[in-house]
């Protein structure tokens, strides 16, 4: 227990002996405010945390207890006669909240209950200081155990919100989200509730709890207070509050468990996804090899009508006019006329052109082969500004963003242009980077390996000294300290 204490002297104009319960309770509300202003700098902030947990990020306006030590009241009067439903009750409760109880201490000496404090006023009343302390610190206890079972209510209302949020996550996207990070909250609470219950069952242990005093009026006052029987009273609701944490970690247990079961439902439809997709890969790619059998055979076959065209052509073809001289002379009396010769050179014709048209067709698919496509994860800090004006200078042919709630990727993908830097055919570079947290993810490279010597690692560096020439990257980090003393 944290206790504030402090000696009134005089408030504005009043002595000591003379103090105003106005300007009494004025004074405890700024107490208030100061002394929790100065525990919260000299707490750790791990001892922070579990206040802001307890109290709700509102422990600045948590309750305080006020015990009121006084050698005189003005005017003396029985115990009872505090409780009179008027002026004297209504002036107390400026300072100790809803009176609920007054007694008469020996014939000097009044103690006063109430909600918010408690106040001992008389000759001897710093003679039951220890016994007050006492019960102030079990009471301090009690006001912490309140609560902290107001917490474990708010907690158990999250989880019953939760599990509403499981049952209906198919009508809303974005409740499997939402149920993540409310059950990671709820489990983080849990852990501090756990560990706050332990610190308070370690300082009920560790209470010693005062002898039954000798003196009748000690005596008296701690008969009055029920001392032993509020400290039974606060073990046993410590106790209560372990059940109910307990609950509530089998509760989360539960939950946690059923939203693996819909994760593991989701992964199955993904898979599922996934495996449709590739059995119709596998038959497009079926598909399309059979067609790409019978396209070659269709070339072939317009290759020979474009052969015997050019052969029709020759005389004049379909122009309805007579051939030539020059055809009858060279081309029909030797070629034509005897019997196969034509037949023959026409077959021939088709054949050369076909095999030119193949020889095309392979030399195509040779030119289209051979080329690396590389994806190298980066992971890098980087400059986005200075990068985005370097990629303003190359002629991006597609710009990619993701904004969603903590990311925000983009995907840029370029041609490079310039042979001599990249030593020879230069390649398409794809750059994913994070706008939000600057860094630069992953580069995809496609680059003709038929026609540029560089390894692979070298393109990346070729990437990576263009940043570093921009001031986009620091070179330690691009290439670390021994890559960029050696660069």
């Amino acid at each position: 227990t944290i206790l504030y204490g402090m000696k009134v002297e005089a408030i504005l104009d009043r002595q000591s002996d003379n103090v105003s319960l106005d300007h009494l309770s004025r004074l405890l509300v700024d107490v208030h405010q100061d002394s929790s202003k100065i525990m919260n700098d000299l707490l750790s902030g791990y001892q922070r945390s579990l206040l802001e947990m307890i109290f709700m990020n509102d422990s600045q306006a948590r309750g305080k207890y006020n015990m009121i030590i006084a050698d005189a009241i003005d005017p003396k009067l029985p115990a009872e006669k505090y409780l009179d439903r008027d002026d004297n009750e209504n002036e107390l409760k400026q300072i100790i909240g809803d009176i609920i109880d007054a007694h008469d201490v020996g014939e000097d000496d009044v103690l006063m209950l109430g909600r918010d404090g408690l106040l001992m006023a008389g000759p001897n009343s710093k003679m039951f200081e220890q016994i007050l302390l006492f019960y102030l610190s079990l009471l301090c206890r009690e006001l912490f155990i309140r609560n902290f079972f107001v917490r474990t209510f708010v907690l158990d209302d999250t989880l019953k919100k939760i599990r509403a949020l499981i049952q209906s996550y198919e009508t809303d996207p974005n409740n499997i989200a939402r149920i993540r990070v409310s059950l990671n909250q709820a489990s983080k609470d849990i852990i501090l509730l756990k560990e706050t219950l332990s610190y308070l069952e370690e300082s009920l242990r560790d209470m010693g709890k005062p002898d039954l005093p000798r003196e009748p009026r000690s005596k008296h006052l701690y008969e009055i207070l029920n001392c032993s029987g509020m400290h039974n009273d606060v073990s046993m609701r410590v106790l209560d509050l372990g059940k109910l944490v307990d609950g509530l970690q089998h509760e989360l247990a539960n939950l946690s468990a059923i939203t693996d079961v819909i994760n593991t439902k989701q992964l199955e439809d993904v898979f599922k996804g996934v495996e449709s997709n590739t059995k119709f890969l596998v038959d497009a790619s079926s598909a399309n090899e059979r067609a790409s059998a019978s396209l070659e055979v269709m070339q072939v076959v317009l290759a020979g009508s474009f052969a015997f065209d050019i052969v029709d052509r020759i005389s004049g073809g379909t122009l309805n006019t007579d051939p030539p001289e020059w055809v009858i002379t060279y081309i029909k009396e030797p070629l034509i006329d005897p019997p196969g010769i034509w037949f023959a050179i026409n077959i021939g014709w088709l054949l050369l052109l076909c095999y030119l048209l193949i020889r095309l067709m392979r030399y195509l698919q040779a030119k289209g082969a051979g080329f690396l496509t590389m994806r190298v994860r980066l992971n890098k800090p980087v400059n986005v500004e200075l990068m985005e004006t370097l990629l303003s200078t190359r002629d991006v042919e597609v710009m990619d963003a993701a904004h969603e709630p903590g990311v925000s990727l983009k995907k840029c993908f370029w041609q490079e242009v310039d042979k001599e830097k990249w030593r020879g055919p230069p390649p398409k570079l794809e750059v994913l980077y994070d706008s939000r947290y600057n860094f630069v993810l992953q580069l995809t490279v496609t680059v003709d390996k038929k026609a540029n010597p560089c390894s692979e690692q070298e393109l990346v560096d070729i990437f990576l000294r263009d940043l570093v020439e921009a001031g986009a990257m620091e070179e330690e980090v691009a290439f670390g300290a021994e890559g960029a003393s050696e660069k």
